[in-house]
C-alpha cells in the first residue's frame, strides 16, 4: 500500500503542477539552458549531468565512481550520480524495464519514492557493461516544487556511446 500511495502522490504532483521556479522561467523564456548551470563530467565512467551553479560538490570517492552536489541554501536538497561496472553475474540478470528516455536517446528506469521526511527521484541506466545511477533528493514537503527540476536534470543525463 505504501508504494501505491507514493505513485498516487507522484501522479497528483504531475497533474496539479508545481509552482514556477526561477530556473524554469529562464529556460522557458530563452528556450535554452540558463547560464547558471554547470556540467559535471565523471573522469572514470564518462557520464555527465547538469547541476545548478553555486551548488557545493562533495569530495569524490577515491575510485572516482561518482559525486554529490548540495544546495548551500537548503541542505536537504541533493543531486548525486555514480556508476559501476557490471559483474559477470549481473550480466545474466534482466535489465530493469525502461520507462524513461533521456534526450540522448538512452532508455532508463525513472522511479520516485515519496516518504515522510524526504523523497527521491532515481534514474537507472543499464548501458553496455556499466550501470549508471542519478538521484535527486528533497524534503517531502517541498518535493512537489522540485519534481520538474529533477526531471529536467534526469532528461539531460548523458552516458558515453
Amino acid at each position: 500500500m505504501k508504494q501505491g500511495l507514493s505513485w498516487v502522490l507522484v501522479g497528483l504532483i504531475g497533474v496539479t503542477g508545481c509552482q514556477d521556479l526561477p530556473w524554469e522561467r529562464a529556460y522557458t523564456q530563452q528556450n535554452k539552458l540558463p547560464d547558471r548551470w554547470q556540467t559535471y563530467r565523471n573522469p572514470r565512467f564518462g557520464f555527465e549531468f547538469l547541476y545548478p551553479e553555486g551548488w557545493i560538490d562533495s569530495i569524490p570517492p577515491e575510485n572516482q565512481d561518482g559525486i554529490a552536489f548540495n544546495d548551500p541554501r537548503n541542505t536537504g536538497f541533493e543531486i548525486r550520480s555514480w556508476a559501476k561496472l557490471k559483474r559477470s553475474s549481473q550480466s545474466t540478470q534482466p535489465k530493469p524495464t525502461p520507462n524513461f528516455t533521456t534526450e540522448q536517446g538512452i532508455p532508463g528506469r525513472l522511479d520516485v519514492k515519496v516518504e515522510a521526511q524526504s523523497s527521491v527521484i532515481m534514474l537507472t541506466i543499464d548501458h553496455k557493461d556499466v550501470v549508471y545511477q542519478w538521484r535527486g533528493v528533497a524534503p517531502s514537503n517541498q518535493f512537489g516544487n522540485y519534481y520538474r527540476f529533477f526531471s529536467f536534470i534526469a532528461s539531460r543525463y548523458r552516458v558515453p556511446q
